[in-house]
């Protein structure tokens, strides 16, 4: 994955997006071979439309498959595929197996124009309809998420030199690449755009790999994970949890499979599937190598990192636990592309607790930026998100490695998370892990100022932080003081019956309490309440 690596480079994206004009400079600059699928299967077997004409879709979409297979087994390409080419999960996997895939995105206009008055030859059968603009919006509204599936860059008012230029950098440079110390055993986290496809290189496996996720997660990403020699997919609906029926799932498919020890566990996926993988390489066998490919915010700054295993039970969560350390940890922030808005903002309330927790640039970065759910300039941008998530992790490395069993000075990282780990389990449903955190974070702020002699104006700078990355800053609904205190007391953080808070004297200087008094909790629990 340097510009010397001979691996393709693979583009889609709707029709008039200019894979055709980007694909031909990219190669020009990179001294590859360009491909025009299209093109090739018209010198071959006539003109488009008169495909789909006299055999039909299915025929056409047959030979779009053995094209996919054939240029999969060449090298030093830049392959321009058809507008549903990369649509099929075969095709993604052939041709992910030697290739980073990256999809070009315009808005509906931009394409007409585009197609409009686009001098090549070839035709568009599916636009032979009495309103081309409207069957390209019901086309892009039908195509969107399994586009969003690929890493993302949009061609809009951007020249396509430009557009050439960044997808050059972004496929010639190698993932960030980090060393994490642990006692149990060293290992990496990578994190870069277009990876996944090379997890297997990226984390060094050579057995058999075994891919753990759940039914979103699968039917996006495992076509692009190469050669997997078996995907469990956890249960849906009351059985998606991380709980040990979930865990005996993985054990049921690994033994019907013959999995011995010289297999890898995969978790692709989010913090549910990370723990439940987790636990299972942990105690199959005695145990297996693990591989975490985190697929959302919290799980690549936060649950990949550090080792730690929990499943729930009805008394609370996480009060069942080990340590399995990955053998890696590989991060493709373009899955981040494919989160819904208020997937995206709960998981940004973990960036904001590492940057109050390190006081460093990534602070600077989100208070400078515009993380709002609402704007997705900043995540749609590749190169922001990779920042953004290799200066997140970096705060946990540092932490972990100082203290990796968790014996000291991690348990900083708990930030926001009593407060959290009530708002949860009193308020159910009513908002996500990232939604209690965000909370959680603005009551451990106003508790630091009442309390812990905090410095003046500290709870509205917090306030201010959680709010600018599309969270909210008080509870959905109003939850009972005494029965948040009494979740509280059944959180595992607790020590010698006493509650323990992490607080903070100012930004990047955290501190550990066990002394709260009563009146401050109350008043603190009252002040995030609805207005």
């Amino acid at each position: 994955m340097t510009a010397s690596d001979p691996r393709n480079i693979v583009l889609t994206g709707f029709m008039g997006t200019g894979k055709t004009t980007v694909g031909r400079l990219l190669a020009e600059q990179l001294g590859y071979e360009f491909i025009d699928t299209d093109v090739v299967i018209e010198e071959r077997h006539g003109k488009i439309a008169d495909v789909f004409r006299t055999v039909g879709e299915e025929a056409f979409r047959s030979i779009e498959r053995e094209l996919a297979a054939e240029l999969a087994d060449r090298v030093r390409l830049v392959i321009s595929t058809g507008g549903r080419m990369m649509l099929d999960p075969q095709n993604v996997a052939n041709l992910s197996r030697n290739g980073r895939v990256f999809c070009l995105v315009a808005t509906p206009d931009e394409i007409v124009d585009r197609v409009t008055n686009d001098p090549s030859p070839i035709q568009r059968p599916l636009l032979a309809v009495p309103d081309p603009r409207q069957r390209i919006v019901e086309l892009l509204a039908e195509r969107s998420p399994d586009y969003r599936r690929f890493a993302q860059l949009t061609t809009d008012a951007v020249s396509p030199e430009s557009v050439a230029s960044d997808l050059a950098a972004l496929a010639t440079s190698d993932p960030h690449r980090f060393a994490i110390d642990n006692p149990s055993g060293d290992y990496e986290y990578s994190v870069g755009a277009a990876v996944l496809p090379f997890v297997r290189q990226l984390a060094g496996i050579e057995g058999p790999m075994v891919v753990v996720s759940n039914p979103e997660v699968s039917a996006l990403y495992l076509a692009s994970c190469g050669d997997v020699d078996l995907a469990i997919t956890l249960p849906t609906g009351r059985g998606r949890q991380k709980n040990l029926s979930a865990v005996q799932h993985v054990y049921d498919a690994l033994l019907d499979a013959n999995i011995d020890r010289s297999a890898t566990i995969v978790s692709l996926g989010d913090s549910i599937v990370g723990d439940v993988a987790g636990f299972a390489a942990a105690t199959y066998f005695r145990g297996l190598d693990l591989v975490h490919c985190p697929t959302d915010l919290i799980a690549m700054i936060d649950t990949s990192i550090g080792g730690k295993v929990g499943l729930d039970v009805p008394q609370g969560k996480n009060l069942i636990g080990l340590f399995k350390q990955p053998r890696a940890v590989v991060a493709d922030v373009a899955t981040l592309q494919t989160l819904s808005r208020r997937q995206f903002s709960s998981g940004m309330a973990e960036v904001v607790k590492h940057a109050l927790i390190a006081g460093s640039h990534l602070l600077d970065q989100l208070e400078g930026g515009e993380w709002h759910a609402s704007s997705h300039e900043e995540r749609d941008s590749l190169g922001r998100l990779q920042t953004l998530v290799a200066q997140a992790i970096q705060v946990k490395i540092a932490i972990v490695q100082d203290d990796p069993f968790e014996e000291a000075r991690r348990a900083i990282l708990n930030l926001g998370h009593t407060f959290a780990y009530a708002f949860e389990q009193v308020g159910g449903d009513a908002l996500t892990h990232g939604e209690a955190v965000g909370v959680g974070l603005v009551a451990a702020a106003r508790l630091s100022e009442q309390w812990g002699s905090a410095t003046p104006g500290l709870a509205d700078r917090v306030e201010a932080l959680v709010a600018r990355v599309g969270l909210a800053t008080h509870l959905p609904t109003a939850m009972p003081i005494d029965d948040l205190i009494e979740a509280m007391r059944r959180d595992k953080k607790r020590q010698g019956g006493k509650l323990r808070f992490v607080l903070l004297h100012d930004v990047g200087e955290p501190f550990i309490s066990d002394d709260v008094p009563a009146s401050a909790l109350d008043k603190v629990l009252l002040s995030v309440q609805p207005d």
